[in-house]
């Protein structure tokens, strides 16, 4: 429910009386649990604005290509207690035949992060948070321990599921010799905040759960909020899309996945069709973009996509299901594909972008990437489309805004 803040007491107290129970507040929403019959009243009561549905946010159920090998994984493996597991590894190893992994030390390039190193540019100084499915604490290439949890029944940020940690190390992952190649994350001194807004096994939230954690990124300070999930898109006017406008205002860059059911138009996803998030669409580590990344235009007519970078095959640390799903990557590896693994690598090279604007006394913004994209991203004229969006993110690109700002 959105209320008007100057008259949250009196709602709250209004609520009561009526038997609507106030679960929490987050931002200007509270969560509550409406009656059957009582949303007329509800709706009625001074100071309520708007009243919303909790919508269900995934990071495998709906977003990454993973979610159907994972998903399929999970009901060999289940099916029968002697042959299932068998049936498990062998439909993984045919589906993963012939994949041509990534390491994060390739995809990083991709964005232009060694042209960041020859700077001495590492994303130090810039806050990274990462809401996704938690976090790994014996992970080898980063511990994260800032998380925190917004996941009923789970106050721990622990990564079950192994998504999370895939994104985290992902944007700054310590550099780790494996043995399928080199990691290394696009910014290995940003801080990275690992906060669990997903759970119960696949990576579902609600509403409620992701809001919350874009109140605690705010509380921490977080420069950048980097999101590789998301559900059905919503109408305009919903409230991770409000949301997410307010923070941009104030100057905090939200990365958002665009999702992942392509190849069709208006495919997009909330928050992917946010019009103040950077959206961020997949493309394989040649450039092509593949067929299940989701493209504009939005319900509003946005196009979107905003920018493109590197998902496909991408192989980071990970843990979990995953870890065991991806066994023959590595052990605690795992090279998969979709707009999650894109958008760690566009907040990545944000990071680094914030960077190096900082250290020249200058201001980054989200409109400040999309115009620096439109000014000299590969499209002429500053064309966007509804699959590339500007085009391929690069650290060079950014640095030549700011350089001119």
């Amino acid at each position: 429910v959105q209320i008007d803040l100057k008259q949250a007491e009196a709602i709250k107290g209004q609520l009561k009386t009526l038997g609507v129970p106030v679960l929490r507040q987050t931002f200007d929403y509270l969560t509550v649990d409406i009656p059957g019959g009582l949303e007329d009243r509800v709706r009625a009561v001074p100071g309520v604005v708007s009243i919303h549905p909790e919508a269900r946010y995934g990071a495998l159920e709906f977003f990454i290509p993973v979610d159907r090998k994972l998903a399929e994984f999970q009901r060999l493996f289940r099916s029968n207690p002697l042959t299932g597991p068998l049936q498990a590894f062998k439909f993984i190893q045919e589906a993963d035949q012939g994949k041509k992994r990534v390491p994060t030390s390739v995809s990083r390039v991709a964005v232009g992060a060694d042209v960041a190193d020859a700077l001495d540019i590492t994303g130090k100084g810039v806050k990274v948070a990462c809401l996704d499915t938690g976090t790994d604490h014996l992970g080898v290439q980063g511990l994260y321990l800032g998380g925190k949890s917004t996941v009923e029944g789970q106050p721990a940020p622990i990564d079950e599921v192994g998504h999370g940690y895939h994104v985290a190390t992902t944007i700054s992952g310590h550099p780790f010799q494996s043995m399928r190649g080199l990691l290394q994350g696009v910014a290995v001194e940003a801080e990275v905040m690992a906060e669990k807004v997903l759970g119960w096994g696949l990576g579902m939230g609600t509403t409620t759960t992701i809001l919350r954690g874009m109140a605690d990124a705010v509380e921490w300070g977080a420069d950048i909020i980097s999101m590789s999930l998301g559900g059905p898109e919503e109408d305009p006017g919903n409230p991770t899309d409000r949301i997410i406008s307010a923070l941009t205002k104030e100057g905090i860059i939200v990365v958002v996945a665009a999702g992942n059911s392509g190849p069709d138009a208006a495919t997009l996803g909330t928050p992917g069709a946010s019009p103040d998030s950077l959206t961020v669409g997949a493309v394989d580590i040649e450039g092509v973009i593949p067929s299940f990344s989701s493209r504009g235009p939005s319900k509003a007519g946005l196009i979107k996509p905003d920018v493109v970078a590197p998902g496909v095959n991408i192989l980071s640390s990970t843990t979990g299901y995953i870890a065991v799903m991806q066994t023959a990557d590595g052990p605690k590896l795992g090279a998969i594909s979709g707009t999650s693994m894109a958008t760690p690598t566009v907040s990545g090279c944000v990071a680094l972008a914030l960077q190096y604007a900082r250290a020249r006394g200058k201001r980054l913004t989200t409109d400040g990437i999309k115009q620096a994209m439109s000014m000299y991203g590969q499209y002429p004229g500053g064309s966007k489309r509804n699959d590339y969006g500007y085009g391929a993110i690069h650290f060079s690109i950014l640095k030549r805004y700011i350089d001119n700002l």
